[in-house]
């Protein structure tokens, strides 16, 4: 886990007392090949945080039960590790749990890294390592709300995301872009799709639904559908599926059925509400077959 790396890697860092980058990478070079150590194996002192740490990270590698309570104890040494909460989040699969732990990790990230801090790092946060617990916290929580169907709650954190990196590691455009629709929030869909200068599948289907949503049933929507068909074959047969997905892919790659999956799990309402959004990508896809 990167995470891990990170923070290995600078306690390495302090201990060694590396000044430059030459001896950086003399560090990284030694460090090719081997089994990445445990903070305890460092012959460095650990703090309460230090310890809570190497405890999630073990607490994943253990069958639920277990990983929950080493959780747990990660919580007593310090109270506000993010990693824990982050990690007893995702270790339930009903919304209400996963929300109660996960509310209280964004809770402390924002605390934690509110002030100065923020200042200093907001527009690059995702490039911080300690930022990403708090930013995959913030993640899962807009999840738990768009799940159910509060799908403008997700867009407010959704977007606070963005404002904190707009680099958008985390891939949040391809959610937030279908929920604005969804809502029928043209301007705002306008504005943040302006910010991301791409043309992958996920964008190209919400493209159309957009041209469709605002014009109609026009030669340039329909361009864009047929363009966006094109980029993924798989998409309108889950997007007209009676129901979305209910199992995501874990990783997908361009043009994939896995990628037409994520796609209709954060957009399928959106292309049902929309008035004769789905009869139209019926019509289009079967004349492009």
């Amino acid at each position: 886990m990167q995470d891990k790396f990170h923070k290995i890697l600078q306690k390495l860092i302090e201990k060694e007392n590396i000044q430059s980058v030459e001896e950086l990478q003399k560090l990284m070079d030694s460090l090719i090949g081997k089994p990445m150590p445990g903070l305890s194996e460092l012959g460095v002192e650990l703090t309460e945080e230090d310890k809570a740490s190497q405890l999630v990270w073990e607490a994943r590698d253990l069958p639920v039960d277990k990983g929950r309570r080493r959780a747990k104890k990660a919580l007593k040494l310090n109270p506000d590790c993010i990693e824990a909460y982050e990690y007893l989040g995702d270790s339930y699969s009903y919304y209400d749990k996963r929300q109660e732990y996960l509310e209280k990790g964004v809770e402390i990230g924002r605390r934690i890294f509110g002030g100065q801090f923020m200042k200093e790092n907001k527009g690059h946060f995702w490039l911080v390592p300690e930022t990403r617990p708090f930013m995959r916290c913030l993640a899962g929580l807009a999840e738990c709300y768009y799940g159910p169907g509060q799908t403008h709650k997700a867009i407010e954190i959704w977007e606070e995301m963005l404002r904190l990196n707009p680099g958008d590691n985390q891939g949040i455009r391809y959610v937030l872009l279908p929920a604005l629709l969804e809502k029928k929030e043209l301007a705002k869909y306008e504005k943040h799709r302006k910010e991301y200068d791409e043309g992958t599948a996920m964008m190209e289907f919400s493209d159309a639904l957009y041209l469709f949503m605002k014009n109609g049933d026009t030669s340039e929507s329909v361009s864009r559908l047929k363009s966006a068909i094109s980029n993924n074959k798989f998409v309108p047969r889950y997007l007209l599926a009676e129901y979305p997905p209910e199992e995501f892919p874990f990783t997908y790659s361009l043009h994939s059925e896995e990628e037409a999956i994520i796609y209709a799990g954060y957009a399928w309402r959106a292309w049902l509400w929309a008035e004769g959004a789905r009869d139209w990508l019926r019509k289009v896809w079967r004349g492009a077959k």
